[in-house]
């Protein structure tokens, strides 16, 4: 395989590994305990690290991030402290919402993470007024936010676009397409036979 590293150091590209890999290896851990039933649920995003990790990587530590309950690498791309997390996926008191939920419901404003909405489309709404706010305040920031295939779906979506898209608002909606909308497949969502490139 022929690689372009650009103009990337060896130290560069490992840090970049170990931020790819980190998800991987928790991920991996936490499917077992779920087996064990020592979690009561986990969203997995195996396959997605990338995605996640690239985003957290790609923007600047003070622009927000709204990610969904499979964007583990945002969290850990963030640098969240890993006691803490494990802590909220255990319903532990040292994790964020200390133990009232054990999922991705809940944020953090130290790392810029807003935490997902179950429904999803109306999170981006939430990333349009986040983005409305640092245009009126004159700050030159973006506003990420993620949603899947089955979101598109939803009516909040097409308002959150087209606002962002009235009034030019900085935000970049990422929308995953892992073929499901939770367990639904796209062929039963959607009158069309081709969904995404």
């Amino acid at each position: 395989m022929i690689f372009d590293r650009k103009t990337l150091d060896n130290n560069t590209l490992i840090a970049i590994y170990k931020k790819l890999l980190f998800p991987r290896v928790i991920e991996e851990k936490m499917l077992i305990l779920l087996r064990q039933g020592r979690v009561g649920k986990w969203f997995s995003g195996r396959g997605q690290e990338a995605i996640a990790v690239g985003c957290a990587m790609a923007l600047q530590p003070d622009e927000y991030i709204l990610p969904m309950h499979r964007n583990l690498g945002v969290f850990t791309g963030r640098d969240m402290p890993f006691n803490r997390l494990l802590g909220q996926w255990l319903g532990k008191s040292s994790g964020f919402t200390k133990g009232r939920d054990r999922s991705f419901h809940f944020g953090s404003q130290e790392h810029k993470i807003i935490g997902m909405i179950s429904h999803l489309g109306p999170q981006m709404a939430l990333a349009d007024g986040i983005a409305l706010a640092d245009v009126l305040s004159k700050r030159k920031k973006v506003t990420l936010v993620f949603t899947g295939e089955g979101g598109t779906s939803e009516g909040d979506f097409h308002e959150a676009v087209n606002i962002a898209a009235v009034w030019n608002l900085p935000v970049i909606f990422l929308v995953e397409n892992n073929g499901y909308a939770l367990s639904t497949p796209v062929n039963e969502q959607y009158k069309c036979k081709k969904t995404g490139g």
